[in-house]
This record gives structure tokens, C-alpha cells and sequence, in this order.
């Protein structure tokens, strides 16, 4: 058996390199996840379906924020011609 000595520059090198790939491979992995989700047809329908529903939401909440913003500007109207 050989015992080689392998300098601290390239151990510094080999310990990057094993970092790197290990997160190359939690990438593919990331990757590989989202081709079969891409692939299945069922769940892509039910994503659009839902992001429908959240934008629907969205306006909703967005149209009620606008009528109570309306309502308490009437008031301090309705408070300002009664002063007057």
C-alpha cells in the first residue's frame, strides 16, 4: 500500500470541490422533482385552478380594503359638514 501525501492547498481544492457537488446534486435532485411534477397532468391542471382562485381572492380582499377606505373617508365627510 502506497500512502501519498496530498498538500494542504489541494486538500483545500478537493473539500470545495466535494461542497460544489454536493450541491450540484441537491439541484438535480431539485431539478428532477419539478420535470415530474411538470409532467403530471393532473396537478398542473389543479396549480392553474388554484392560482385562478388566488388571484380571485386577491380582488376580493383588494375590493373590500376599497369599500371600508371609502366608507370611513364618507364619515369623516359626513362628520365635516355636520361641524360646519
Amino acid at each position: 500500500m502506497v500512502n501519498a501525501v496530498v498538500p494542504e492547498k489541494e486538500k483545500r481544492t478537493l473539500k470545495i470541490v466535494t461542497l460544489e457537488l454536493l450541491e450540484i446534486r441537491k439541484l438535480i435532485d431539485k431539478l428532477a422533482e419539478r420535470l415530474v411534477n411538470l409532467s403530471d397532468k393532473e396537478l398542473l391542471k389543479n396549480f392553474n385552478a388554484s392560482q385562478d382562485d388566488f388571484k380571485e381572492k386577491q380582488i376580493d380582499r383588494y375590493k373590500e380594503k376599497l369599500k371600508k377606505q371609502v366608507g370611513i373617508v364618507e364619515k369623516e365627510f359626513r362628520l365635516e359638514k355636520v361641524e360646519l
